[in-house]
């Protein structure tokens, strides 16, 4: 099946398309209404609310739009973003109008499903009157779904699933190393034009990105990584109160993407919380990927945007942070769709606008670092494209073309791909959008995200004079911290195609920037993308250069890596026209016929090197070597056998043990609530107190080498790593501390509860 090809999945006859959804809503009643009478079937109603929540609202709102004959891939992207916009909107607007009309726990399955379903029926009343005129007949080819490249692929996520499953249940790391060994081969296939046919490349990105995001995000049965242990208390508390605040003090109370979308996915679907975040939220932000492969197709060609995908998906950032951000994937999500109307001249620009609004509204109350970045790009586009417009710098713009390509200029495109008029960076939008996004960050999350800004640059600025050489420090230091001669020779190898890959890829993407603006010929990206990503070409270097002075450094929940990480998002296709611009340059330069050859095949050579940097990234050839990987989802028995005290804090805190989440829940039910609890790591946004024992970080003090005393009624509360390794942790600093020189501090209180890994003092 080509996954681009025109089957009109939203031109079906209004009659037909009526029937679909409300069988579909019907049947979620149904569901409903057998679980209340005991009758569960396993994983239907997950299935059916999945399919329900995620797509119906969408595409009744593009047939009110009129949006038709937009291919698969559009009219997929679009329908996703505008039912996830509904869900949050719908669920914040039930949430302030039922309390007033006597139900004061809005939020609860029978309320929410009503009214879910209410919106459904006027969404398909206005779409009837709106659309009813339009009829298509779409074609689907049974054939085109036995495709042996079509089923190939479909098996890269049953291969994570089962291959986390063997990880978790059986410590046998055996099927991950073998899914990435498969995705590294696919990109060498794809590379040299074997087995998988253009038409099937965003189906290749879009499997791809599930396996590795699953790779990451079903370790452990529990959820696990940094944030999400708060993200999990705010959507919880949602959830157990039925009822969201939104004057409640915090960053990520502000957050619709946690607070609602996430309960309303647990309710209606009657999922656990912890899944919600493990499946639902990557399946949602695999999307983000097929919407990038479209942005980059349509300025470039199906093989540049097929590896710039897969170029930001080899990011250890990607599979191993990213997995386990549900807010951030959904705000990814959105400024995805943000771009994708941009690019897209041949659409009213009215229904363009209106695009922009509800996405860029979703994206406000998705993610605070993206929606600030967001903001920074478009206020800079906006910029660029009123001098662009000027014609002192169209004259100069076109000498700069005519003396960089002058040996054929008469042959260069001068021209302009769009018109002021045709834009959708405009003065209006960029206004609407700042007041909207600082209105909602200053009076609903109590100014928390603004500070949480204003420090970040003030914490640049300040640290920029710190030591240059830190990376290679650090470089040096991982070369000689193994036994044989050989693992050492290899593990300099593995940092240094890291490092250097890491200086390339920064040029690189600095030359595909330059090439996409003066060699039109090379790139036809049009002028609004390049204003936009030229914002983030700004943060981009602003970035390396701050880690080059500094290796790393963070403020409140934001680090500069992972900024880094978002800009990458856009200029990811420069990187690859980059590489390319370098190789014709080197064929043209050196005048031999062998050397030509090679660089005309660009895309074999880039396929090569991003299959090798995987393996590399992933910590697949280290863990094979039995050495440490760095990966918690293929290295979690050497890390505990072998590792030394850092490793060993960074697994545990990247996977929570069983033994901390039971010990939580326990706490949580029988503790006093007018005690404070004692546990070491300051940053309880990585507790499992906060999770599963929904106890806020303000009543737990941190324990470390410098308490003197935990007073009398209150609790001590001890994890895995505490008890079973021995270690303590303090976070700012971040340093470490054995746990035996802390044992006077509790020793002398009752022990009220132990699993065998964890324990509780009072």
């Amino acid at each position: 099946m080509q996954i681009d090809d025109p089957l009109q999945m939203n031109d079906w006859g209004i009659k037909k398309f009526l029937v679909v959804t409300l069988s579909l809503q019907l049947v979620m009643w149904g569901m409903l209404g057998l679980d209340t009478l005991g009758v569960t079937v396993p994983l239907l109603r997950q299935l059916i609310a999945f399919i329900y929540l995620t797509f119906v609202p969408g595409m009744i709102i593009l047939r009110i739009l009129r949006l038709h004959k937009l291919g698969n891939i559009e009219t997929l992207l679009y329908a996703v973003g505008l039912s996830v916009a509904t869900l949050m909107f719908t669920g914040a607007l039930i949430n302030t109008v039922l309390p007033l009309v006597g139900i004061a726990r809005p939020i609860a399955k029978i309320p929410l499903l009503a009214s879910l379903s209410a919106v459904t029926l006027i969404l398909c009343v206005i779409s009837y009157i709106r659309d009813k005129s339009f009829a298509a007949s779409p074609l689907v080819n049974i054939k085109d779904f036995l495709s042996p490249s079509l089923l190939l692929l479909c098996l890269l996520p049953f291969l994570s699933i089962f291959g986390t499953y063997l990880v978790n249940a059986r410590h046998d790391n055996t099927l991950l190393i073998l899914l990435i060994a498969v995705i590294a081969l696919l990109v060498l296939l794809i590379g040299f034009d074997k087995l998988v046919p253009r038409n099937l490349y965003p189906l290749a990105v879009l499997v791809i990105a599930i396996s590795l995001l699953f790779y990451r995000s079903l370790i452990s049965p529990y959820i696990s990584g940094f944030d999400i242990h708060s993200e999990y208390y705010y959507a919880n508390l949602t959830i157990t109160n039925a009822l969201w605040n939104p004057v409640q003090y915090g960053v990520m109370n502000a957050m619709l993407s946690i607070t609602m979308l996430a309960p309303i996915y647990s309710l209606v679907g009657n999922m656990e919380l912890g899944w919600v975040f493990k499946i639902i939220y990557p399946l949602l932000f695999s999307f983000t990927l097929l919407g990038l492969y479209r942005v980059f197709q349509r300025q470039t060609n199906d093989r540049i945007a097929f590896l710039a995908c897969f170029f930001f998906m080899l990011l250890t950032r990607f599979y191993h942070d990213l997995a386990v951000m549900p807010r951030q994937l959904t705000g990814t999500l959105f400024l995805v769709l943000l771009i994708l109307p941009m690019i897209d001249k041949g659409m009213d620009k009215t229904k363009r606008m209106l695009l922009f609004i509800i996405f860029g509204a979703s994206l406000v109350v998705s993610h605070y670092a993206l929606s600030y970045i967001y903001m920074f790009c478009l206020i800079f586009a906006w910029v660029i494209l009123f001098f662009w417009e000027r014609p002192v710098f169209q004259t100069w713009r076109r000498r700069i073309i005519s003396h960089v390509s002058k040996h054929n200029s008469t042959s260069e495109d001068y021209s302009f791909s769009d018109t002021p008029d045709n834009r959708t960076i405009n003065v209006n939008f960029v206004l609407l959008f700042v007041v909207g996004a600082l209105t909602w960050y200053i009076y609903v999350s109590s100014s928390t995200v603004f500070n949480v800004y204003v420090n970040l640059a003030n914490h640049i600025i300040n640290n920029m004079s710190a030591e240059l050489l830190s990376p290679w420090i650090s470089l040096r230091a991982q070369w000689f911290t193994t036994q044989t001669h050989h693992v050492q020779l290899l593990q300099m190898l593995n940092s240094m195609i890291k490092v250097y890959s890491g200086y390339l890829i920064n040029i690189f993407v600095i030359v595909g920037f330059l090439v996409a603006i003066f060699k039109r010929k090379i790139s036809k990206i049009c002028d609004e993308y390049i204003a936009f990503t030229t914002g983030n070409l700004v943060i981009f270097l602003i970035c390396i250069i701050a880690t080059s002075f500094y290796s790393f450094f963070s403020v409140g929940s934001i680090d500069v890596e992972r900024i880094i990480n978002i800009t990458l998002i856009f200029l990811t296709p420069f990187c690859i026209i980059g590489v390319i611009a370098a190789l014709r340059a080197i064929g043209h330069v050196i005048k031999l016929s062998w050397v030509n050859r090679i660089t005309q095949e660009w895309f074999k050579l880039i396929s090569v090197f991003f299959g090798i940097l995987f393996l590399v990234n992933t910590g697949v050839v280290m863990e094979i070597a039995h050495t440490y990987s760095g990966s918690v989802s293929i290295g979690q028995e050497w890390d505990r056998k072998y590792g030394d005290v850092e490793m060993k804090t960074a697994l545990y805190s990247a996977v929570t043990p069983e033994q901390d989440i039971y010990s939580a829940r326990w706490l949580s039910v029988n503790r006093d609530p007018g005690e404070k609890i004692f546990a070491t790591y300051s940053d309880i946004q990585v507790h499992p107190l906060t999770s599963y024992g929904m106890i806020l970080h303000t009543e737990v003090p941190e324990l470390t080498e410098s308490t003197r005393a935990v007073p009398s009624g209150c609790y001590v509360y001890l994890q895995y790593l505490n008890v079973k390794e021995k270690i303590g942790t303090e976070f700012d600093p971040n340093r470490y501390f054995d746990m035996d020189e802390l044992a006077s501090l509790y020793n002398i209180k009752n022990k009220i509860y132990s699993n065998g890994g964890s324990e509780i003092y009072r």
